[in-house]
């Protein structure tokens, strides 16, 4: 739906430039009109990614998003634990302020009774010299002043005791607080890392949502395909009619849709999901293998892009069989060729498959050559093809299948790969 909306909106822009622009002569219009397709085609493929980007980003955005609940997770246990002792660690730093500005103050008194200790017992060493005269008044004044000198010895031993322990307490208490500062601002720290990173789940969970459902849609149309495909097959009695197969291929578009609705309410937990068969294809396609020669491949360089029978799809584990092969092209609008000689007997632009060419070799083997970009004007229905002859050509991927005597055999057994 994505697409045709996509394809929709193109149109209505092409149309737009054609009608907003001034009279050009032909050769202008044609520029005019390359351009802009070329233009609309470059943002078509930008804004759709092909299926198997989209498979691997959703694994990888699954895999992270698992990680990254993990480390939630962790980080919420350690804000958990760290949440308790931050608020008594609060209520304790608040005390130990307050006791510490108390006894700065008790400091700041004892020196000031220290220097006033100080300050009476050098004026008792003024009064009291060591020649003053011996006599009774004499006597009883040097007892005096020994008495009060041993008092403000004592005194000041006294205070220097309290200010040694005053000033040890201060320490400790300010090491506490420096302890419980740092406690809380690692607290802090945790908090927002915690927020961060459920921020960034929340955005992987809204990416994997897009992804899934746009990969859903292209599913469902690879099924879709399929089933056309062996619609037109039936049709040209190049296999027998199946109504069981027909109905379970009409049956999977909805299943794949199906699994991805059930797999949003799993999403942010990521649980496992079963693996499932799926499709007409996995249950009623008959296949043997291929034992004649090998000839040509209908592309001169590619790569495997999606096998011959069944695979697991990686995000929805449903089973699925393949009656066809895809091949990607190593360059764009490559040239198709015949791997058989052959008659055409189906050559046409489809709804879903693109342009579809079918030909009838010999030993009861049809080629089936799907998504074609182009068909050579010669070739037509009822025309007689030599191998190696070109007869269309290729955007990227080329859908092939191959049927002998209503059997579906592996094209990879039939063509010869570099």
């Amino acid at each position: 739906m994505r697409v045709f909306i996509v394809f929709l909106c193109l149109n209505f822009i092409f149309i737009a430039t054609l009608n907003s622009a001034p009279k050009l002569s032909t050769k202008d219009k044609i520029a005019t009109n390359e351009k802009t397709l070329a233009t609309n085609k470059n943002l078509e493929e930008k804004l759709n990614k092909k299926l198997d980007e989209l498979a691997r980003d959703i694994v990888n955005s699954e895999a992270e998003l698992k990680i990254t609940q993990e480390k939630i997770d962790q980080m919420q246990a350690q804000v958990n634990k760290l949440e308790s002792i931050a608020k008594s660690a609060d209520t304790e730093l608040q005390s130990l302020k307050e006791q510490n500005a108390n006894l700065i103050k008790s400091q700041r008194q004892i020196e000031e009774n220290m220097l006033k200790a100080i300050s009476e017992k050098f004026a008792y060493d003024l009064i009291a010299p060591q020649d003053y005269a011996e006599n009774q008044e004499s006597i009883i004044a040097n007892e005096l002043l020994a008495s009060l000198n041993t008092n403000i010895n004592a005194q000041l031993s006294k205070m220097a005791v309290d200010y040694s322990k005053t000033t040890n307490l201060i320490k400790s208490q300010s090491k506490r607080i420096s302890d419980i500062e740092f406690s809380l601002q690692d607290f802090r720290s945790k908090q927002e890392k915690l927020k961060q990173l459920s921020q960034k789940q929340n955005e992987e969970l809204s990416k994997l949502k897009n992804d899934k459902e746009s990969y859903s849609e292209q599913l469902a149309a690879i099924s879709t395909q399929q089933l056309e495909l062996r619609a037109t097959l039936e049709n040209l009695k190049i296999i027998e009619k199946d109504e069981k197969a027909k109905e379970e291929a009409r049956l999977k578009a909805e299943q794949i849709k199906a699994a991805a609705k059930a797999s949003k309410k799993t999403l942010a937990d990521n649980e496992p999901q079963n693996v499932r068969k799926m499709g007409s294809s996995y249950q009623s396609s008959a296949v043997k293998k291929y034992k004649g020669a090998k000839t040509i491949a209908p592309l001169e360089n590619f790569t495997l892009k999606q096998a011959f029978g069944d695979y697991t799809d990686p995000v929805y584990k449903i089973k699925i069989f393949n009656e066809s092969v895809v091949l990607r092209s190593t360059t764009p609008d490559a040239t198709v060729k015949n791997v058989l000689d052959g008659k055409v007997v189906f050559a046409k632009d489809t709804a879903v498959l693109q342009k579809v060419i079918i030909m009838e070799n010999t030993d009861g083997i049809h080629t089936i050559y799907a998504h074609l970009s182009k068909i050579a004007p010669t070739i037509k229905v009822g025309s007689k093809i030599k191998k190696g002859y070109v007869i269309g050509r290729v955007e990227r991927d080329l859908t092939f299948e191959v049927t002998q005597k209503n059997y579906h055999i592996n094209p990879m057994e039939l063509i010869s790969a570099k």
